[in-house]
């Protein structure tokens, strides 16, 4: 096994597979808690992540704020036909421990905060990106006491962090190369946990089109674990009150510049919930045309300026055959937001004034 140790201290290209996994919302609770809590805390938490790694035969390169950057490499079988696929699962493994015991911990951390657990620390969703292949790995020091920083560079770990910042919590984004890696490996891909796969599309600078990621669910023996870990997130405690959105009872269309149809399932002044066919990951921006089934709504929409709208996905989940995604508008005011809103609610009470006409 190499780790920053046994390196040579000049630059060398090695291939590995990348692991980045970022604590997902803990800058925002940091400011709320002394600098003694946040850094024992934060300490605690990565710790525990570093031991999963390790105990999967990988090794962490770095600490990077709140989160690490951790890689998969053994020098002596990186010309073995199996290599990659062998340590793509060793990663995969580990980001699929991570998220199922961060999910448990997160739901006994909300539902008991006042009762102690374990290992005494709050546990916060977190986001895992995964890609494998040639990276430079040396010493970028720039101390004057000689210390060293031995890093990784490249295409390859610079993938691996967009895909960490594409991923929704509590699950696993992996590039195109590892799935294909692993798929013509022939090895089980269930992990025994019932891990559900499905493609995610993300836009990548200098690349026309959209890029083909994988995501993975690690909760498919466990469905209730991960609804009730993300319930918890998106109402912000478990005594909150959910948003409650409208319901669309007309036709309402959504198109993105892509050409991809979706139809909006409900709608609130901060955004939408859109159902696509395929799944677009967290964080991407899609810009989209409202459309009705009645051509005197669509003008009025136009006349307005609100038929074209950028949104932000914010959350995904996959119903049956199709997917949904939790939006938020970006490119719109509270005023215009709410001017929206308000213009489809108007035609839900029209078109349910008009079909109780015709129940008549």
């Amino acid at each position: 096994m190499t780790n920053a140790n046994q390196l040579e201290m000049e630059p060398r290209e090695i291939k590995a597979v990348v692991m980045f996994v970022d604590v997902e919302g803990f800058s925002r609770i940091s400011g709320k808690k002394t600098p003694a809590v946040v850094f024992t805390e934060l300490r605690q938490c990565l710790r525990r992540i570093a031991e999963i790694v390790r105990s999967n035969g990988g090794q962490v390169n770095k600490t990077l704020g709140d989160g690490l950057l951790c890689y998969f490499h053994d020098a002596s079988r990186e010309n073995e036909e199996s290599y990659l696929a062998d340590y793509s699962m060793k990663a995969i493994a580990s980001a699929i421990q991570i998220q199922r015991e961060w999910a448990k911990r997160f739901l006994d951390s909300e539902t008991s905060p006042n009762q102690k657990d374990h290992k005494k620390w709050h546990a916060l969703p977190v986001r895992i990106g995964i890609n494998a292949g040639p990276v430079l790995m040396g010493d970028l020091s720039v101390s004057e006491d000689g210390s060293l920083d031995v890093t990784m560079i490249g295409e390859t770990v610079n993938l691996s962090k967009r895909l960490e910042s594409a991923a929704d919590i509590f699950r696993v984004l992996i590039s195109p190369k590892v799935k294909t890696i692993i798929d013509e490996s022939g090895k089980p891909l269930d992990f025994g946990v019932g891990a559900l796969w499905g493609r995610r599309f993300l836009q990548m600078k200098h690349q026309a089109g959209l890029f083909e990621a994988w995501d993975c669910n690690p909760f498919g023996n466990d469905a209730e674990v991960l609804k009730g870990a993300l319930r918890l997130v998106r109402t912000g405690s478990k005594r909150s009150s959910p948003r409650i959105p409208w319901l669309c009872h007309v036709p309402l269309n959504a198109v993105t510049r892509e050409g991809l149809q979706g139809r909006v399932v409900d709608f609130s002044e901060n955004g939408f919930c859109i159902e696509f066919p395929s799944a677009f990951a967290r964080k991407e921006q899609i810009n989209i045309t409202i459309t009705t089934g009645r051509p005197d709504w669509n003008t009025l929409l136009v006349s307005k300026g609100l038929s074209n709208v950028t949104c932000e996905v914010r959350w995904v989940e996959t119903v049956g055959q199709m997917n949904w995604h939790g939006v938020s508008f970006i490119n719109f005011t509270l005023e215009t937001s709410r001017s929206l809103s308000e213009l489809l609610i108007q035609f839900n009470n029209r078109a349910s004034e008009e079909q109780s006409q015709e129940g008549i």
